[in-house]
């Protein structure tokens, strides 16, 4: 099995009017400049609710969210969109009980749960250590792609750095990798080999 490649956005988020009957609407998607609005009603979604439709609405059609920007919105919350979407994990507020963690599911990509009334400055620094233990065989995968890219001389970064987007999106650094060599191998690259 083979994974289709998406192309990568920053996704701008801001508050505003969706369309009658809609949380949030997806604007002024650039596939050339790798960008999007996303502008969510705050009455009938919270931010990262409008996030994970807009993920679910741009992965049909065969894109991926790399960066989350909120636009206007406190620094502690932008914060920790901004971390979180870097790892590719959605943000579910005001979710379960105990410290925040991320949480992987079988059908939807992972979340960062972070407790009502936690300290987001707080759960932004303890994202790196939850992204870790939730998925060690990810964090183990895009250690070796910095490895190779410090081996490599840079003739194969761009590929590495698809690739590890492609982890983290997908949690499934086997599927990625096998895309990652017949790529390397079809375009001829001298060093097809790449392993986690």
């Amino acid at each position: 099995m083979t994974a289709t490649i998406p192309l990568d956005l920053a996704l701008t988020v801001r508050r505003g009017t969706a369309s009658p009957g809609k949380a949030a609407d997806i604007r002024d998607l650039s596939p050339a400049d790798g960008t999007a609005t996303l502008v969510y009603d705050r009455h009938l979604a919270n931010p990262g609710t409008a996030v994970w439709l807009a993920r679910i609405s741009l992965r049909r059609h065969g894109y991926a969210v790399r960066e989350v920007i909120l636009d206007g919105m406190g620094p502690g919350i932008t914060a920790l969109f901004r971390e979180a979407s870097r790892l590719r994990l959605d943000v579910h507020l005001g979710s379960g009980t105990g410290t925040p963690r991320v949480v992987t599911y079988d059908d939807s990509p992972a979340a960062y749960q972070v407790p009502a009334g936690w300290d987001l400055a707080d759960a932004t620094d303890r994202l790196p250590a939850a992204h870790a233990a939730a998925r060690p065989h990810v964090v183990r995968a895009l250690r070796a792609i910095d490895v190779e890219k410090e081996n490599n001389g840079g003739r194969i970064d761009k590929a590495l750095d698809v690739a590890a987007g492609m982890i983290l999106e997908t949690g499934d650094p086997d599927q990625v990798w096998g895309t990652l060599s017949r790529v390397l191998c079809e375009t001829g690259s001298e060093r097809a080999e790449v392993s986690a």
